[in-house]
């Protein structure tokens, strides 16, 4: 890992709003010094929105760890024999394509954290620039992105936490700017360096404006805060953590997905507004608004997402480079006709095979021109996660079919009613919930599924992806 600046050049000129107060108002910074960037207060904003910028990447959060690579290990797509996400939909994880995939991950991932941890070194030095509260929630938003970028490295690269494993390799961790590569971790090690910066990234957010204020639709640096990791998507962040992290963690996960869905603050119990912050999709809105905004806890501002649509999931692409699905398979998955999920699906028209369906969630919507938060919003983390968080970690039967019930209420099911088979309900939820998003396939390795089956049938999941060579040739541990 090497000292790295921001670069921001590419991403300059695209901006939508000219204000120097914008929280997305970004200047190119490559021919800047780091005492230059970080010497004025408008400078510190500019480059922690630079982080935000570099993760709607596609490398990271735009494409691969959200709908395309990530995704295709979770079985979610139909793929030709000929596409280039094909070896990787087989889990041939030493062929060319899925390594170039995983190494372009692991180096945009690193590079990241290298820049937080620049940010986190260069803000306090120049402190005195910002208040304390904008101090504080700086330094929490940029601790909390290397939070996500470990944990996501982690899930990817590592073994899901057991007392069985906890002492297997999983990666190296990184928390300050060196030269000088970091040795790769005991998953029990790295867990304990993960809750302990989600939980100081948590005590820096406890002031956050979004409490007093919400969700203000401005261009100010601290409107839009779910389009920040403000204080209630770290604890969702420390929540999807906890489930992830299996038995060990189940019981405090349950305790802040619950909290969070009753409108209560997990560290104090008292009441907040959470519940007016974070609003239920309705159904007028989800027939345009297909990625559900008032849900959003937090999300990625993606400029180019119409680009990425019109390269992953178009109708317009030959069979060798479209990831679509078949009308069995959506039917089956989609037992509700009513099902808001199901705005996200249309019948492929003028294909040469018939019976397939085309992922339209991401297709820029012309009547929302206007509101680029509506169709250049990257999903990251939303309410109804915190309500498969709770049914996965419930601790009864009855109690899991009442949070799948709720969730189930919010997407357009005339009754609720999940039967006999909950875990079944839970895993169909998680799947129709999160398409275009990857979350689904951590799902899967989490709960260590043997078989996943999808729109090309049925395959045996391989969850052992190797380091890239570019960590492992450059190792001397």
């Amino acid at each position: 890992m090497r000292k790295v600046i921001i670069i921001l050049t590419a991403l300059a000129g695209s901006l939508f709003f000219n204000s120097c107060n914008s929280w997305l108002d970004v200047k190119p910074y490559d021919s800047m010094a780091e005492e230059q960037l970080y010497s004025t207060e408008n400078g510190i904003q500019r480059a922690l929105n630079g982080l935000y910028l570099s993760l709607a990447s596609n490398d990271l959060y735009a494409e691969n760890l959200g709908g395309g690579a990530i995704d295709v290990l979770g079985q979610r797509y139909k793929l030709s024999s000929e596409h280039s996400y094909y070896d990787l939909s087989e889990y041939k994880y030493t062929n060319d394509g899925p390594k170039e995939t995983f190494e372009a991950i692991w180096k945009a991932a690193y590079k990241l954290i290298a820049d937080c941890n620049e940010f986190l070194e260069q803000v306090p030095r120049h402190q005195d620039l910002l208040s304390q509260g904008n101090y504080k929630m700086m330094m929490g938003e940029a601790l909390a992105i290397r939070t996500l970028l470990h944990f996501d490295m982690f899930r990817i690269f590592g073994p899901v936490y057991t007392e069985a494993n906890k002492q297997e390799a999983s990666i190296p961790y990184y928390s300050m700017v060196t030269d000088v590569t970091q040795p790769i971790l005991s998953t029990e090690e790295l867990v304990e360096h993960l809750f302990a910066d989600i939980d100081s990234a948590i005590v820096l957010l406890s002031k956050d404006v979004i409490l007093a204020d919400g969700v203000v639709k401005g261009e100010g640096f601290w409107d839009y805060r779910n389009l920040r990791l403000n204080y209630y998507a770290v604890w969702a962040l420390k929540a999807r953590m906890c489930w992830y992290l299996g038995n060990a963690y189940a019981d405090e996960a349950y305790r802040i997905a619950t909290a969070l869905l009753e409108g209560k603050d997990p560290k104090t119990n008292e009441v907040n507004n959470f519940n007016t912050v974070f609003e239920p999709v309705s159904q007028n809105v989800a027939v345009t608004d297909r990625v559900f905004f008032s849900e959003e806890l937090f999300a990625l501002h993606n400029m180019k997402r119409t680009t990425v649509y019109k390269e992953l999931f178009s109708s317009d692409l030959e069979d060798n480079n479209i990831l679509l699905s078949t009308e069995d398979y959506m039917n089956k998955l989609f037992d509700e006709p009513n099902d808001y999920r199901w705005h996200s699906w249309e019948v492929a028209t003028g294909r040469q095979t018939s019976g397939l369906m085309v992922f339209v969630k991401y297709v820029e919507q012309t009547e929302n021109r206007n509101d680029p938060y509506l169709y250049e919003i990257q999903s990251m983390l939303r309410l109804s996660e915190l309500y498969l968080i709770a049914a996965a970690t419930a601790p009864d039967d009855a109690t899991v079919t009442a949070w799948l019930e709720k969730l189930r209420m919010m997407r357009g099911y005339q009754s609720g009613m999940v039967g006999s088979d909950a875990q079944k309900v839970l895993q169909q939820e998680w799947e129709k919930e999160f398409y275009g998003e990857g979350q689904y396939y951590y799902f899967l390795k989490r709960n260590g599924k043997t078989s996943v089956s999808g729109p090309n049938g049925s395959k045996k999941p391989n969850y052992v992806i190797p380091l890239p060579e570019s960590e492992t040739n450059n190792r001397r541990d």
